[in-house]
């Protein structure tokens, strides 16, 4: 499937641009439209993926919800539509296209990283990823998680969560072949996580690689008391970084 969505919102706004920003930055082709099926009927090659963003008079998307509606009830197709708004436009939204016809819905503000995450996998679960290993990063930095997506998705199918919940909740459905994980992370650090992932037959043989900032001795031998597969420090080169992970998959071949 393309990565190319459409992208429905009243008008442009800084919240609006700055996800359009982060979804093109992803490697998505974003097209955006108002709320009018004349405009969007013009619209050649329509995308697959469709994110309404909800926002102001809810009414004026009513036409919008029923075009794609009968878009997303088109046989020999897999399309995928997305809700962005509060609780109430999205209950709203609802009464116009069924529920069960709609892929997610994320109340705003929304978490980039869980939207991305959600894109991904559905597009990668439905498509053949070519023989490439896929990795699974959880950190709490945003930043950091689009940094290590841009290192490593030349060569992996590349995953991310931004807590360690957000990280059991995708492995319950999906599998992957490495996770990178946070050592450090506020509300469930990156140990219990393991632990978690440990404790559970469907995710006890995933290999995890603990990632740290922090390379004290007292840090290092928490890190390695934990027996993790491996460890890297967060503050080593890129290429470094990335020779690392391939180091560790050739030795599993």
């Amino acid at each position: 499937m393309r990565k190319d969505i459409l992208f429905v919102r009243e008008a442009p706004s800084f919240l609006v641009n700055a996800m359009v920003k982060t979804l093109n930055a992803s490697g998505f082709h974003v097209i955006c439209a108002q709320p009018d099926i004349v405009e969007i009927d013009l619209i050649q090659n329509l995308p697959d993926i469709y994110i309404v963003y909800l926002e102001g008079d809810i009414d004026s998307f009513n036409g919008t919800l029923k075009y794609l509606k009968k878009k997303m009830a088109e046989e020999g197709k897999d399309r995928f539509l997305f809700l962005l708004g509060n609780p109430l436009e999205i209950n709203t939204a609802y009464e116009v296209i069924p529920k069960n016809m709609v892929t997610s819905s994320f109340v705003r503000p929304v978490n980039m990283q869980d939207l991305l995450s959600k894109l991904n996998f559905l597009l990668n679960d439905g498509e053949a990823t070519g023989g490439r290993k896929r990795i699974l990063v959880v950190d709490d930095d945003s930043v950091m998680l689009r940094t290590m997506n841009n290192w490593f998705s030349s060569k992996y199918e590349v995953y991310m969560a931004n807590s360690g919940m957000n990280a059991i909740s995708l492995l319950a459905q999906h599998h992957v072949d490495l996770i990178l994980l946070d050592y450090e992370m506020p509300v469930v650090s990156g140990l219990q996580v393991f632990e978690m992932l440990r404790s559970e037959s469907a995710t006890a043989n995933i290999p995890v690689i603990f990632l740290t900032a922090k390379d004290d001795k007292e840090t290092v031998m928490k890190v390695v008391s934990a027996k993790p597969d491996k460890y890297l420090l967060k503050t080593m080169p890129p290429e470094s970084l990335v020779k690392a992970v391939e180091d560790f998959f050739k030795g599993k071949n």
